[in-house]
């Protein structure tokens, strides 16, 4: 897996302590065949576990990482969205949800 950070998102990242947790989840309220969507956080989510340390991140961030189990994406990417509040998001190949 290869793991692309922004610039943008690299530098928040950096001003927040250094530390992203990433995950997919499904909403908490779904029916059958809802996508998982991807998350990104600068603090470590409550109640979530099994997240691991990611080696292809960039030397200066460290990115924490919990994947659906047997599944990863060929490229995680990581950006920014919002320009009133911006906050950190995370793409699985490109896309905001967990193929």
């Amino acid at each position: 897996m290869r793991v692309d950070v922004s610039a943008e998102a690299g530098e928040f990242v950096r001003g927040q302590g250094g530390r992203l947790w990433v995950w997919a989840a499904r909403p908490r309220m779904c029916c059958g065949g809802t996508p998982t969507y991807m998350h990104a956080e600068i603090e470590h989510p409550p109640r979530l576990s099994g997240f691991h340390a990611l080696a292809a991140a960039p030397a200066d961030l460290e990115i924490w990482f919990r994947a659906p189990p047997g599944r990863l994406p060929e490229v995680l990417e990581i950006g920014m969205r919002g320009r009133r509040r911006p906050r950190v998001e995370a793409y699985w190949d490109g896309c905001l949800f967990a193929l």
